[in-house]
């Protein structure tokens, strides 16, 4: 599935459709429809609150899958305080959306009910193994993307109340020539821009711009939330793993040849025929064809060139060797007893059948060379699990021998305990993370007394044939950070935006200037200097640039339109739009957009619909969002 993901996303028609659904988040904005105020809410929509703890939840959630995706790079963004504020200005954007759907179909009698919620988690491809669900794939796969199942199944019935809601709408698309063109236009449209960088290192090396000491300490007392370390523990561990056990475990040949001597009856081949088959659409074909094989008819030349099953008429009719019990009916039905019997024409769903009986097998015993490969696999299995279950009991004996430390486990089992470095519930490593673990470790009742090391844990079974032993070694509960741990961040940060905001006024001046004729001196006396031309579509990499970028009004009678905006570090530039030109597609992919557009419009439809009840809403914004 993912390489069909990976080949989808580099076509044109994905990249314009993904263009779009960026360009309608756009256009539905949150800053347009929501109204100042200051309550003890994040946003009221239609009398109904977002309070403050679902929404700092929402934005968490949000952190952790953007860590999750990004990695280093959103530690790195993360510092950058716009675009912290976007990031929540989206969340509650989306919350917001979410509760206008949830109340219109209230308001039209849609539910989706916990039934309907259930058989879709259990229907879904991701979750099964061999065509049936899967519990404990979807346990792994919520667990490695940090989801919670309560989480997950409301996130599915949001999910299926969006397609109930569309259905209503679905079935009267099209999509117009001059429409598909004129949106192709808009959002595959490029733009010509130059752009100059502030010099922030000269700003950083001024004075002025580090914080005074007062400043940063009333930056802490104002955003101690900010600073708040979650509950965490380090912890030793023993861990028992049924797959490392195998690489020490030998079966020789006397133990294979004893379990065969032993075990005959479960080696016995039971009796086999051997089946050919012609496969016809018509009877009147079929005894045609029956008449022919009476008369000396070639079976495997007529099968090859007139039967309908292709993969046995590729190989002459033949279907192989089946024990009695995988005959299919209509064949076990015909009796046939006799090497190179023919039934009568035969009616079965497929068509009409023509069978012959090939050979008989009787019954008989399998050589040892046979089944030895399966034997010794089955007593390697055999022989791990009685390990596996033996050093068990010997670490939860040599736990409970004393409980206050590992070391009876580990000589008992011959196991050695690992240590970990210090561990959160969002913060486990790939080895321990296991939702019964993380319980184990942060439930409590394995903490000692003022973060003393506590009791050991009872054994922890987890998937896989894996087991756990541990302790904590020591534990810091959730609490605000002291001021004296973070007072050189805090510097850092303040200082950050005294440079931004240094940068963002000198280069405010800069467009002023350009403005009039006195430009050019103004940017020789910043020693400041516009690049080359470059390209800039809605989907370029740089997306605070793009959207920058996309906001400048179009330059008229030859002149650039010019701006300020950030690139992708938090550097402060200057920004130069010379022309603008409307997208364009070769025919072949216009053409399929166009199919996009009227069959796969959904998201258009949702949008289109999302935005209708926002014009139709009351919507207030409170005091505690923090996205202004």
């Amino acid at each position: 599935m993912m390489d069909n993901l990976r080949a989808a996303s580099n076509s044109v028609v994905l990249k314009v459709i993904l263009a779009l659904i960026m360009l309608s988040f756009v256009l539905t904005g949150v800053g347009s429809y929501l109204v100042g105020g200051s309550n003890s809410y994040v946003a009221e929509v239609n009398g109904q609150e977002i309070d403050r703890a679902r929404f700092e939840q929402s934005v968490m959630n949000e952190r952790a899958r953007l860590q999750q995706q990004l990695g280093e790079q959103f530690s790195q963004l993360a510092g950058n305080e716009a675009y912290v504020k976007q990031m929540r200005q989206q969340v509650l954007n989306r919350m917001i959306n979410d509760l206008l759907l949830d109340q219109y179909a209230a308001k039209i009698g849609m539910a989706i009910g916990d039934d309907q919620v259930k058989m879709s988690i259990q229907s879904s491809p991701e979750f099964a193994t061999d065509g049936k669900f899967d519990n404990s794939k979807y346990r792994d796969l919520l667990n490695r993307f940090q989801i919670a199942p309560e989480q997950y199944a409301e996130m599915t019935r949001k999910q299926l109340l969006s397609q109930q809601l569309l259905a209503a709408f679905a079935g009267t698309n099209f999509a117009l020539p001059a429409e598909t063109e004129s949106v192709v236009a808009l959002i595959q449209q490029q733009r010509d821009v130059r752009v100059a960088s502030i010099d922030m290192k000269a700003l950083e090396a001024k004075p002025e711009v580090a914080p005074t000491a007062e400043q940063v300490k009333a930056f802490y007392d104002q955003n101690k939330s900010r600073f708040t370390a979650p509950e965490m523990a380090r912890v030793k561990y023993i861990e028992v793993d049924a797959a490392k056990l195998t690489d020490d475990i030998k079966v020789s040949d006397q133990e294979v040849a004893d379990f065969y001597a032993k075990n005959k009856p479960l080696y016995i081949q039971a009796p086999r025929s051997s089946y050919s088959i012609i496969v016809l659409s018509k009877e009147s074909d079929a005894k045609d064809i029956l008449a022919q094989l009476k008369n000396g008819g070639d079976f495997a030349a007529l099968a090859k060139e007139k039967s309908l099953e292709k993969d046995s008429g590729a190989k002459g009719g033949e279907l192989g060797w089946l024990a009695a019990a995988a005959v299919p009916d209509d064949i076990a039905k015909a009796k046939l007893t006799e090497k190179g019997q023919l039934s009568d024409v035969i009616h079965s769903d497929m068509g009409y059948l023509i069978v012959r009986l090939n050979d008989i097998q009787a019954a008989k015993e399998k050589p040892l060379e046979e089944v030895k490969a399966e034997i010794t696999k089955n007593l390697l299995q055999d022989k791990s699990y009685n390990k596996f279950e033996d050093i068990q009991t010997k670490i939860m004996d040599g736990a409970a021998s004393n409980n206050l430390s590992l070391d009876a486990a580990e000589k008992a089992s011959g196991l050695k305990a690992v240590e970990s470095g210090w561990l959160s519930r969002d913060n486990m490593p790939k080895e321990l993370a296991y939702p019964e673990v993380v319980q184990a470790i942060f439930n409590g009742d394995l903490f000692g007394v003022k973060g003393a090391p506590g009791p050991n844990s009872d054994l922890i079974t987890v998937e896989g044939d894996r087991a756990f032993v541990l302790r904590i070694v020591e534990h810091r509960p959730e609490a605000v950070q002291p001021f004296e741990e973070v007072s050189a961040d805090i510097t850092e940060l303040l200082k950050r935006q005294n440079v931004i905001k240094m940068a963002r006024e000198q280069a405010e001046q800069l467009v002023a200037a350009l403005k009039t004729d006195k430009g050019d001196e103004a940017l020789q006396a910043a020693k400041v200097k516009f690049g080359d031309k470059k390209v800039i579509t809605r989907m370029s990499d740089d997306a605070q640039l793009a959207e920058s970028v996309f906001a400048l009004p179009l330059p008229k009678e030859g002149k650039p339109s010019y701006g300020v905006s950030s690139d992708k570090n938090d550097n402060v530039v200057l920004v130069a739009l010379d022309a603008v030109h409307p997208g364009q597609m070769d025919a072949a992919s216009l053409k399929a957009f166009s199919a996009q557009m009227a069959n796969q419009d959904s998201g258009v439809v949702l949008d289109a619909l999302i935005s209708n009840l926002r014009q139709q809403a009351k919507i207030k914004m409170g005091d505690l969002a923090n996205i202004q």
